[in-house]
């Protein structure tokens, strides 16, 4: 089975991210994605410091913030303008800031790159079942006659095919895929000039209504259109009954909670399709990895969008993975010990990911439920965090990616701060 490729399923931020770093390390490395045609679509998406350090690692920081726009806070207030959160990235460290981005931007930005390291790509491939043996893992698809076919075999598979993945189930690994209740109406208009802010910026009614908008920078088909991101929170369920009630009914329930804020962005959209509704679940696994099978990205542990982790741990799995296997570098792919590189990145990857997750679980119904008494004792507890040295850090330093437990955190901030090299020029680049 000598010289066998790795096989990464799935064309995503994880999946493209970590067949660059893969290559790089001299791999032969295949993706394989079941959507024909590669598009640059998506939403806009907040990425952190963390994710910024992976992208200096690829090269792609100067291409991204040169495209996305600088966030310095997120700041929430209720419909009479009661401060409820205030997170500033300046509390982390001075100078630094989130990046607001539109997802096509990221993904045509690790194309290239995938391209350039000398990733295969192939499109339109679905692939039904694997088979490991203690040598190679063997992939099969449909063979149109009700049969299936022998796609090949590979010297170790990734899995980075999102929360809906097939291939997941086949792991002998326990695993729980919960969808969330609530889920969110966003849409990405261009930025009035009256509107421009390096605020993400939200507004509650409780915990019921959330309406928010964030700076998602420009893209490189209309490098010239500063843009937005809007989301509105929305229970699943409910999703049928908004759009029977109509779009006008949707305005007035937003100018009611947001007011001037949401104006000039609501004269855009001038009918329902342009709000796209996305649904959540969260993805728990007892481990993820199953002998030269590994799970990684929102494949291997989706979470709530609360705290805007999606795409920062998508790039943190593909640095830890490629960290991984350094201790091998020099060794063929398929005369790596597959099972220990994936049980070593899984360690490295347990305590960063068990905090999000937590955390994660903690903030949703904090912000998307109907309870009236979360709701007081959310904002309650943000206030004491918000008048505290301590409570603004430990607000600030789960924001950008920084922590690994509740009481103390042993991330490694020099990786994190990393990418702030070359900060005077990112300035620069930065619209």
């Amino acid at each position: 089975m000598k010289g066998l490729p790795i096989v990464v399923v799935g064309a995503g931020t994880a999946g493209l991210a970590s067949a660059i770093l893969l290559a790089r390390q001299g791999m032969q490395v295949t993706v394989l994605e079941r959507v024909a045609e590669l598009q640059p679509v998506g939403a806009g998406i907040l990425l952190q410091p963390s994710g910024l350090a992976v992208l200096r690692q690829l090269g792609l920081l100067a291409e991204c913030a040169g495209l996305g726009a600088p966030v310095s806070r997120l700041y929430g207030t209720t419909a009479c303008e009661r401060v409820i959160l205030d997170t500033r990235y300046e509390d982390w460290q001075p100078g630094s800031f989130g990046l607001g981005i539109h997802r096509a931007v990221l993904m045509t930005a690790l194309l290239n790159a995938a391209r350039q390291a000398g990733v295969r790509i192939e499109t339109g491939v679905t692939i039904n079942r694997f088979r490991q043996t203690a040598s190679h893992v063997s992939l099969f698809q449909d063979n149109g006659q009700g049969g299936e076919r022998l796609f090949g075999d590979f010297c170790a598979l990734i899995l980075a095919d999102g929360v809906r993945s097939t291939l997941r189930a086949q792991m002998r690994v326990k695993q729980w895929v919960t969808p969330y209740p609530w889920g969110a109406l966003w849409s990405i208009q261009p930025t009035p000039t009256s509107s421009a802010s390096t605020d993400l910026r939200q507004w509650y009614r409780g915990c019921s209504e959330m309406f928010g908008v964030m700076p998602t920078g420009r893209t490189h088909a209309n490098p010239d259109t500063p843009l937005s991101s809007l989301f509105w929170s929305l229970p699943t369920a409910a999703h049928d009954a908004w759009r029977t009630a109509g779009l006008d009914a949707w305005k007035t329930r937003v100018r009611q909670l947001a007011g001037a804020g949401a104006e000039p962005f609501l004269e855009r959209i001038k009918c329902s399709s342009q709000l796209t509704f996305a649904t959540y679940a969260d993805v728990r696994m007892q481990r993820w990895h199953d002998g030269r099978v590994l799970a990684i990205g929102d494949c291997a542990h989706a979470m709530s969008p609360q705290l805007g982790q999606g795409a920062n741990m998508a790039l943190v799995d593909a640095a830890a993975l490629a960290t991984a296997l350094h201790p091998q570098a020099g060794s063929a792919s398929d005369a790596r010990d597959w099972p220990w590189v994936f049980a070593d990145y899984a360690a490295a990857r347990r305590q960063h990911l068990r905090y999000y997750r937590q955390a994660s679980r903690l903030l949703t119904p904090l912000f998307q439920s109907n309870s009236r008494v979360l709701a007081v004792l959310r904002d309650g507890a943000l206030y004491l965090a918000r008048h505290n040295r301590l409570g603004r850090y430990h607000a600030v330093t789960t924001l950008v990616g920084a922590r690994t437990g509740w009481l103390f955190s042993r991330y490694d901030e020099d990786a994190l701060c990393a990418w702030r090299r070359e900060e005077a020029t990112l300035h620069q680049a930065l619209p």
